[in-house]
């Protein structure tokens, strides 16, 4: 196969491990990818050569030293990386659910650490605060030495840095979780494309994007306690997993829409140049959209809907 036809082939994977790394670092989709291709299938140049780079890169990062967010991140990756892993050789679960189900474990097991370790999530909320704000100051003083600095006002950057700052630290968990879900997802695809006898089911479309609609009453539980005053003190760990149920949600809604585009006949293209658009410009508008559209369907299976033909 010709490197223009590869191209062609895989571009949207190549696309999204590109836009992946500007938010993750590489080896949380590099090591579910080595691990899964050590695991199930090492018999081509192609397996073997994936494999060593996946592997050098995850292994460079894994032996990094770092303070506790880091290290509790590594270790959230290694063990969702073998849950994930064991499950694709033992199943044909959807990614989706396999992935979800080795971020819940790693979450378990990341606390349990902290336990051990005789740390607190108190703690490792510090250690992020503390990093996300020297280099939030660092880039604010940059932009400021570049710049006259006669339209900014003082107090407005310190609060935006302030923000930012309290932002990272408090949905810390939330955030890496979605790195380590969106890092399992994309090397379920790479490694769909490099196994020759790949093990578990495939990514499907995603315009078929769907999860267990029982995954619902995790996000009424969670809004409870962000609701009632009593449960305060839980407060900030439902509402990291409201923004994971929320980012999981608005996929769907997108999906959906994209299932509907289709149905009236406009391309991919297009409809990727109108999420871009109205991402830029619209965002909280279209990602309250999202959700909505999302919650919708777990309820009504809008798709299916559509699709079946009405009885008399």
């Amino acid at each position: 196969m010709s490197a223009k036809r590869w191209l062609a082939r895989h571009l949207l994977v190549v696309l999204a491990c590109l836009a992946y790394v500007l938010f993750a670092h590489p080896a949380l989709f590099a090591l579910p990818l080595a691990a899964l291709l050590v695991a199930t299938s090492l018999r081509t140049p192609q397996e073997w050569i994936t494999a060593t780079l996946a592997g050098g890169l995850s292994l460079t990062w894994l032996l990094d030293t770092g303070d506790l967010p880091d290290q509790l991140v590594r270790a959230g990756a290694v063990v969702a990386t073998g849950v994930f892993v064991t499950t694709t050789r033992l199943t044909r679960a959807p990614v989706i659910h396999r992935a979800l189900f080795a971020v819940f474990i790693a979450a378990f097991a990341t606390g349990v650490l902290l336990l051990v370790l005789g740390s607190s999530w108190g703690e490792a909320r510090w250690w992020v605060e503390y990093r996300v704000g020297y280099m939030t100051r660092m880039a604010s003083q940059l932009f400021w030495l570049l710049g006259d600095g006669s339209s900014a006002n003082p107090n407005r950057v310190e609060q935006a840095v302030n923000s930012i700052v309290r932002l990272q630290a408090d949905y810390f968990p939330a955030l890496d979780a979605l790195r380590i879900l969106a890092g399992l997802a994309l090397a379920a695809a790479v490694y769909q494309r490099v196994a020759l006898e790949p093990y578990g089911a495939g990514l499907a479309r995603f315009s078929s994007f769907r999860f267990n609609e029982h995954l619902g009453w995790a996000a009424i539980a969670a809004l409870l306690v962000v609701l009632i005053p009593s449960l305060a003190a839980a407060e900030l760990g439902a509402t990291n997993l409201l923004i994971v149920l929320g980012a999981l949600y608005a996929l769907r809604g997108v999906a959906v829409a994209a299932f509907g585009l289709q149905l009236v006949g406009a391309s991919g293209c297009l409809f990727i140049a109108f999420a871009a658009v109205a991402a830029i410009f619209i965002l909280p508008l279209v990602l309250a959209g999202a959700i909505l559209l999302g919650v919708v369907d777990s309820g009504m299976d809008l798709r299916r809907r559509w699709t079946t033909p009405p009885t008399d």
